[in-house]
């Protein structure tokens, strides 16, 4: 009900059981926010109310609500007179300019009006509401609400609670404090987009403690409250409600990319052999839905034995022998300034080329590293028939009949020399500098 300062007399207060939670708005160590607080962003923009009855034990008397409109609770709490009444049961649906959203911290603040019992400090007249949150305005999740006030005596219609008691109740604080909401502390479900909270619902506590009427916590006890209260100004009395976070003041951080689709150990089975990785789709970015997406090497574990090559997101992949070897790259995928590092296997199986060490030795391929001419000669004497260079990217640089060959314009990297001698071809790797 409306709180009356003019109130000198109120009824039996309850013995404390224990302190748990935070305290009163006035204690060290409360979390309760003044209206003021700089922490607000935004006021609640449309309210709708549907009260419940004035006396839930007698339906007949009729609802609550009377000359409290839902409109009260639009903006800035006016800390007396400007509410909604809810009666017993009754709720109230808020919106909002912009949806609410989960940040670090209390994400939105409900606000009453209770005040505390002159006659015993420490204890508070205060109407609780259980709070619900809603992403689409039809499926509303609850804060687990804990309420350790006693439940053996009922409290009057003027009876008195120490907020230090209860958790996640609105109207746990007095009049212009409001009570803060984390989003954290409503459980994950498929339905819940805690970062686009559209609807707060605020439901009033029957405070009632007759299991026929009554309402209860998560914990499974019955919530003891000012009751009953069989006016039109009774039941909880919503006054505003602030919101500490918003989609417009605070969007959401930017998701770093990660790995949707792993590439696969990549085989090589020939020498030479190159292999192209299409890299489209390897990574994901969910704030990036046209998938600009760039992909770079960070290291290669065997550039002696594997060339690799980025363009773009192709990935051309050379190995430099035909020995048995293994490499493991890492690449790093890029969007919007963030990145996700992923890795690369490539297994490098044994191939013969159909030469043996003795005739490889008969052919001498030289100097190496290279810098302005290549020297190729068969050491048993027999003629060059000719000889191939290729890049690592399996182009051919040159064809030749010659043993002698200028380089000096070649780029720098991994060259493979491929000489027919006696009908037998030999390859051998070589570096220019």
């Amino acid at each position: 009900m409306i709180k009356r300062i003019t109130i000198l007399i109120m009824a039996l207060v309850p013995v404390t059981l224990w302190a748990q939670f935070a305290p009163a708005q006035d204690q060290p160590g409360t979390t309760a926010m003044h209206a003021d607080s700089s922490a607000f962003v935004a006021w609640a923009t449309g309210c709708v109310a549907e009260p419940g009855p004035m006396n839930i034990t007698n339906p007949s008397g009729g609802n609550a609500g009377t000359g409290w409109p839902a409109s009260n609770v639009i903006g800035y709490p006016e800390g007396t007179m400007g509410v909604t009444c809810l009666g017993d049961g009754g709720r109230a649906t808020v919106t909002f300019a912009s949806p609410i959203c989960n940040r670090e911290g209390p994400d939105f603040a409900v606000f009453e009006n209770g005040f505390e019992n002159a006659q015993t400090p420490g204890y508070w007249f205060l109407e609780l509401g259980f709070v619900e949150v809603s992403s689409d305005g039809e499926h509303f999740f609850r804060f687990p609400a804990y309420s350790n006030t006693q439940t053996t005596t009922q409290l009057g219609g003027m009876g008195c609670i120490d907020p230090s008691q209860i958790h996640n109740l609105a109207s746990k604080y007095g009049a212009m404090y409001g009570t803060p909401f984390d989003l954290d502390e409503v459980p994950d479900d498929p339905l819940l987009d805690k970062d686009n909270i559209t609807h707060v619902r605020i439901v009033d506590v029957v405070g009632c403690i007759d299991p026929e009427y009554a309402t209860y916590d998560c914990q499974g006890n019955p919530v003891n409250d000012p009751w009953p209260t069989a006016f039109a100004s009774g039941g909880m009395d919503l006054d505003a409600v602030g919101v500490i976070h918003d989609i417009e003041h605070f969007p959401a951080p930017d998701e770093p990319p990660y790995i949707a689709n792993p590439v696969d150990d990549v085989i090589f089975n020939e020498f030479p052999e190159t292999i192209e990785i299409n890299l489209e789709g390897v990574a994901s970015d969910p704030d990036d839905p046209d998938e600009n997406i760039t992909y770079r090497i960070v290291s290669n574990s065997n550039e002696s034995e594997l060339s690799v090559l980025s363009l773009g997101r192709l990935l051309r992949l050379t190995r430099l022998s035909g020995e048995e070897s293994v490499a493991i790259l890492v690449l790093r995928a890029s969007s919007d300034g963030q990145s996700v590092e992923f890795e690369v296997h490539v297994i490098m199986h044994y191939v013969y080329d159909g030469v043996d060490e003795n005739e490889r030795d008969r052919v001498s391929v030289y100097p190496n590293p290279m810098r302005d001419v290549l020297f190729i000669e068969a050491n048993n004497g027999l003629p060059v028939q000719s000889v191939e260079v290729f890049n690592v990217t399996g182009q051919r640089v040159i064809s030749s009949r010659g043993t002698e060959i200028n380089v000096s314009e070649w780029d720098a990297g991994v060259y493979f020399v491929r000489a027919a001698i006696d009908d037998k071809m030999i390859i051998r790797r070589i570096v220019k500098q």
